[in-house]
């Protein structure tokens, strides 16, 4: 079983954080920062938590003037780098969270120290609080770092600033108004960076749950005019080609469904136990002396906790049908534990959807 990540946090770790904060806090007490760190239900903490207990005991070795505190957080992210901790690594992400925690009431050293740390561990979490208590300057210096020269910079223009960002403080007014977010995309669109497009993609994604027609406009005006932008819209508009919106369909060239003829899914294994594979299969064939785009989806429903079934939906392929052509599509779905999905008794379902349109659902049984 892999080591949790929350791990990351050992003696060894704080040890060495420890030395290197020495060069620069000579009087540092490794003896109390240590034993507040680990403190306590320490073992009981998830790693979220973890990383909140470090930026807390920062408090205790960085000066109360939060000006000077920056300067020397500032000082010993280069001694990280030096000392040869990895840039990027999630695990110092406690480090922005204390500007986050202390900070608000200083918004432009705040900022300024979130953009010098974020070239070091990413930002975006603790951004979205001085978002949401000063979204103007925020959103302005938000807009400038869309325009850096650094990628890390870039990205955490367009990360911070997703309105639902996955465990993130939500940005309700984004979810109201996502106008004020367009003009960090429009610069970050076509970016050299495909860590910084992502990104993009992923923003984009985000307002289509809120604002469908908002989403899908920037679609039509970005497509086309290069791979770039094309692989962000394609990336962007995932949820709405899952939930088969006709307008995302045709903006992506996909066939009218009456192009097409498909058999009923054939389940091959009716009783499926925990661990062993779901096995179906369909043909599918294009009616049409044209070639036509197709996208393959199958969703299974699973049966959760309440006896109700929810649907999760998984993609087969994208591709191009000849004139006439038929295919035959063998599908196999494992059935075995993952870390994110529980699985309880009973009847489950799975049904084909083809070019965002959903077919007759067919059951099967799980077996524990």
């Amino acid at each position: 079983m892999p080591e949790p990540l929350k791990n990351v946090y050992s003696p060894k770790f704080i040890a060495q954080l420890c030395s290197s904060w020495k060069s620069l806090l000579p009087h540092i007490n490794e003896a109390v920062f240590t034993q507040r760190v680990f403190e306590g239900n320490w073992e009981e903490l998830e790693l979220k938590e973890r990383m909140s207990r470090l930026s807390d005991a920062m408090k205790l070795v960085l000066p109360n003037d939060f000006t000077k505190a920056t300067a020397l957080i500032k000082k010993l992210i280069s001694k990280l780098s030096e000392d040869g901790f990895l840039k990027g690594g999630f695990e110092f992400m406690f480090i922005p969270e204390y500007i986050e925690k202390n900070g608000t009431v200083d918004l432009e050293i705040s900022l300024d120290a979130l953009k010098y740390i974020t070239q070091f561990t990413s930002c975006e979490f603790a951004i979205r609080p001085f978002i949401i208590l000063n979204e103007k300057s925020t959103m302005e210096f938000m807009l400038t770092c869309s325009l850096s020269q650094l990628p890390n910079v870039r990205r955490f223009a367009s990360e911070g600033c997703r309105s639902r960002l996955p465990w993130a403080i939500a940005l309700p007014r984004f979810k109201k108004d996502a106008t004020s977010i367009i003009p960090i995309l429009e610069n970050l669109k076509e970016d050299e960076s495909l860590f910084v497009r992502k990104s993009v993609a992923n923003n984009l994604n985000d307002i289509s749950k809120d604002h469908p027609k908002l989403a899908l406009d920037l679609a039509k005006k970005w497509i086309g005019k290069n791979q770039k932008t094309d692989w962000v819209v394609k990336h962007g508009m995932r949820t709405l080609l899952k939930a088969g919106h006709p307008s995302v369909m045709a903006l992506f060239g996909y066939a009218a469904i009456d192009n097409l003829r498909t058999s009923s899914i054939q389940v091959d294994t009716p009783v499926v136990s925990i661990g062993n594979n779901l096995k179906f299969q369909f043909n599918l064939e294009n009616k049409t002396q044209k070639e036509q785009t197709i996208r393959l989806e199958y969703g299974i429903y699973f049966m959760k906790s309440n006896g109700v079934q929810n649907k999760k939906v998984f993609k087969i392929s994208e591709r191009k049908l000849k004139r006439r052509e038929t295919i035959s599509i063998q599908k196999s779905h494992s059935i075995k534990p993952i870390s994110t999905r529980k699985y309880y008794p009973g009847e489950h379902g799975v049904t084909l959807i083809v070019n965002g349109i959903e077919f007759e659902k067919h059951g099967f049984l799980l077996n524990m």
